[in-house]
């Protein structure tokens, strides 16, 4: 049932103040830390602060740690379309999914043939006006950001105007790339649109990993010079490595090349076997392979220049990791309010074709955004793959069994290409290790105090 006042009071947060123009959740935010200058806005402030108070409490999130996020743009996209949608249902339990992230795949082209590639089927191409009309689409339904893939998105002829109109809706804009035709003109080009960041794909220190991995010889090179070129642009520059067998012990060598670049972020992703990679199960980590690597980021994470982001496990192992750790620190406040996998629930992925899938590494076609409208393929109820994406206590197996299931539920997609069913358990190590002190303390010590072997720091 809408609460009209819970309404009332998220329509308020998402407004902007009259006289400054500054919306009312960003200056609550940087009341923080910071002096406010605007009297109107500081006039609010009391009232605002009070129910702000409430809100977080009731998710149980530390409202004061939340206002160094007042100067995250992607932060603060999260916070824009949390309130929205409150405001929408007039109810603070979000029960459903919340349209945030979008992975829109615009091209079926690319010039590289990458081993681990998610992406091995050719569909049709939609047309500059479909694509324009699905991002005015998502901009109606109050998703935040578009990041644009492909396989690779510069291959379009008309990325510069797509990317054009999707900053005029007021998207978070980044794009995916392998960096081959990052050129001088191409990283200029990308600033004079004021897109927020490009995100280079590199997945070795060495160029005979990288171009291993990518099929093709000399595209490290290639990608190198393409984040410089974005760097002397002065575009906002990160790095997207794709973890396997054979390229982790590069990591520590990456950490230092990366740092010598001088790029603004580092994404972490662990491979999941899908599309055109679904035969290299044997890259696949094991859970013990998954900790050492999580420490590693732990450790290194505190002193780095740049933002160090491991998926899936920023969101969903923060909450088993201590309190103390640097990631649970950086954005373990918020693990209870994102509540593990995102997909089918914050995140979304768009085919080249218009299909809209829960996840860039799920299959599953949720409807066509050609033919219908977002919130009609996004709200609706009685989706069999969206509901139990979004229940946490469907998932099964080690997931299903683990202490940290309601905030965390594990991969959803490792789950599915490991065993066909993406409600069962994934290839964490948590699980694991919880399973297998159970199983040790019964066997060997049944009198021995409970304990994990998690390392706490």
């Amino acid at each position: 049932m809408r609460n009209p006042l819970v309404t009332t009071i998220a329509a308020w947060y998402s407004s902007k103040c009259l006289s400054c123009g500054t919306p009312r959740i960003e200056v609550l935010l940087h009341s923080y830390h910071e002096k406010i200058t605007c009297p109107e806005c500081r006039t609010h402030l009391l009232f605002g602060g009070i129910f702000f108070k409430i809100l977080m409490r009731s998710m149980n999130i530390d409202s004061n740690e939340l206002g160094e996020l007042s100067s995250n743009a992607e932060a603060m996209a999260s916070i824009n379309v949390f309130l929205r949608t409150i405001r929408k249902q007039g109810r603070l339990a979000i029960e459903f999914g919340i349209p945030l992230y979008a992975v829109f795949d615009v091209t079926n082209e690319c010039n590289l043939g990458c081993i681990h590639c998610y992406s091995s089927e050719q569909q049709e191409e939609l047309s500059t006006t479909e694509v324009t009309h699905i991002l005015d689409k998502l901009a109606s339904a109050g998703v935040e950001m578009v990041d644009f893939g492909g396989v690779e998105p510069l291959l379009r002829t008309d990325i510069f105007d797509i990317l054009a109109h999707t900053k005029q809706l007021g998207f978070y804009t980044s794009i995916s790339t392998n960096g081959i035709l990052l050129d001088e003109h191409c990283a200029r080009r990308l600033k004079q649109l004021n897109v927020d960041h490009v995100c280079v794909s590199l997945d070795g220190a060495r160029p005979e990993t990288h171009d291993r991995i990518r099929n093709k010889k000399g595209t490290y090179e290639k990608a190198i010079n393409g984040v410089k070129n974005c760097r002397s642009a002065g575009m906002t520059t990160q790095i997207s490595t794709v973890v396997m067998k054979s390229n982790i012990n590069e990591l520590r060598d990456m950490f230092t090349l990366l740092e010598s670049l001088h790029v603004d972020g580092w994404y972490i992703y662990d491979f999941v076997p899908a599309g055109r990679g679904k035969e290299l199960h044997q890259e696949v980590l094991t859970p013990e392979q998954r900790k050492r690597l999580f420490e590693y980021l732990q450790d290194i994470a505190p002193s780095s220049t740049m933002t160090l982001k491991p998926y899936p496990y920023l969101i969903t192992l923060n909450s088993a990791c201590g309190t103390e750790t640097y990631f649970y620190k950086k954005y373990g406040r918020l693990t209870k309010f994102f509540k593990g996998c995102l997909s089918g629930r914050w995140v979304c992925h768009i085919s080249s074709n218009g299909d809209l899938r829960p996840c860039h590494l799920l299959p599953h076609v949720l409807g066509n955004l050609t033919q219908e409208t977002f919130e009609d393929i996004w709200f609706n109820k009685k989706n069999r793959v969206l509901r139990e994406l979004r229940e946490r206590r469907l998932v099964k197996g080690t997931c299903g069994e683990c202490t940290h299931r309601d905030v965390c539920g594990g991969c959803r997609a490792q789950a599915y290409w490991k065993t066909g069913d993406y409600l069962e358990g994934d290839c964490c190590w948590v699980s694991n290790e919880i399973r297998s002190t159970r199983n040790s303390s019964s066997e060997v010590d049944p009198e021995a105090p409970p304990g994990s072997s998690l390392r706490q720091k």
